[in-house]
């Protein structure tokens, strides 16, 4: 399945694809100017029966970048065995992938079936991405199979009438070095007729469902390879010059020893710039900032009146969190908003949507944390 680019003959097979019927997979919408990966962590905690690290999980952004396609798979779901064969991939991704490319331009419902399992997807005709994804796998005549999918997705996404389009057999996936891309072709089961889904590099590394520490790792091995690879390139040209100059010039051989000790230096710069990348990964891997809900919590349920509860909280970012509360005192409200703002752990305390009825004031709070007092209560 290589390509027309001279791709290497196996690097399509080695990427390797997971049934869909083992992830669950969700839309979500995303906050502008947040980083994305830790909204993906916060909806992934709030959908998912199982802790974020019991998952195998992965995402897609939206071409407009206002929502993200997050799926996950229970890692119990795949045997061991298979878990070791995927550390020699070029990639690990749901089949589901291949069923997304060409964003329909009108509320549309595609089915892909292959033997023994299908999948489907529905679009609105305004998001590239897919509302709702839901799989099936089994025995069943395919016309079946499919009227339970379609309905499926209708009663999820209360999508209205939708074309309807559908796919037959494996899909082939090749590889375009040049341009470092994927792309799956789906046959439809209109002659002629075929799907096509193109996914770049960025896409690749998002839905990969490896571990994220894994992934990390691969791309610090690969751009070590790199750095490796270019400092052989310039040695081997430094050598090549060498020669070339004691061909012509047999009698310089004190301007030779030079030359070559000014290589060696330069291979010994090449191993410097080695090491000062590994720290510098590091570093920045042990800096990287980190939500703590937790410790959030423990700070201002520390101040909290006891008539005061808490019914939910979200975190907004790295350092803020909303909680919706109520009490049966309303004067507590502006007491313990008064002792937040005089806690010296934060910077930030807002009241709003301050509403009473039946004796209950329900209220939300926005609290803006200092960096380092969050950190003060992990290290305690």
């Amino acid at each position: 399945m290589a390509d027309s680019n001279n791709a290497p003959a196996d690097l399509a097979q080695k990427i390797l694809l997971l049934p869909a019927d083992a992830f669950f997979v969700r839309l979500i919408p995303l906050v502008a100017g947040e980083a994305v990966a830790p909204q993906v962590e916060i909806a992934l905690e709030n959908l998912s029966p199982f802790p974020r690290t019991q998952l195998y999980y992965g995402y897609l952004l939206s071409s407009t970048q206002t929502s993200a396609l997050i799926f996950a798979a229970y890692q119990k779901k795949f045997s061991r065995e298979e878990v070791g064969r995927w550390a020699t991939a070029e990639a690990v991704l749901p089949e589901f992938l291949g069923l997304l490319g060409e964003t329909p331009v009108e509320p549309t419902i595609r089915v892909w079936h292959q033997p023994g399992r299908s999948v489907a997807a529905a679009w609105n005709g305004q998001d590239s991405l897919p509302l709702a994804v839901v799989a099936s796998s089994g025995d069943e005549l395919p016309t079946v199979v499919q009227a339970a999918l379609v309905e499926k997705l209708q009663a999820r996404t209360s999508l209205g009438p939708a074309a309807l389009q559908v796919y037959q057999g494996a899909g082939l996936i090749d590889y375009d070095q040049r341009k470092n891309m994927m792309r799956w072709t789906l046959s439809a089961e209109t002659p002629g007729a075929v799907l096509r889904t193109a996914w770049p590099e960025a896409a690749k590394e998002t839905a990969d469902v490896r571990d994220p520490s894994f992934l990390q790792e691969q791309r610090q091995l690969r751009s070590r390879d790199l750095q490796l690879w270019r400092g052989l390139v310039f040695c081997l040209a430094g050598l090549a010059a060498a020669l070339v100059l004691e061909i012509g010039l047999v009698a310089g051989r004190q301007w030779l020893g030079r030359a070559q000790t000014q290589i060696q230096r330069r291979a010994d710069a090449v191993s410097q710039i080695e090491t000062a990348q590994g720290l510098s990964a590091r570093i920045e891997e042990l800096t990287q900032k980190q939500l703590r809900p937790f410790e959030m919590l423990a700070l201002i349920n520390a101040l909290r009146p006891p008539s005061i509860q808490f019914h939910r909280s979200i975190t907004i970012g790295v350092n803020k969190l909303e909680v919706e509360a109520q009490t049966g005192n309303a004067a507590d409200v502006s007491r313990y908003e008064k002792q937040l703002r005089d806690s010296a752990a934060l910077t930030a305390v807002v009241t709003r949507d301050l509403r009473s009825r039946d004796g209950v004031t329900t209220f939300i709070l926005t609290i803006t944390f200092k960096p380092e007092a969050l950190r003060a209560v992990t290290r305690s």
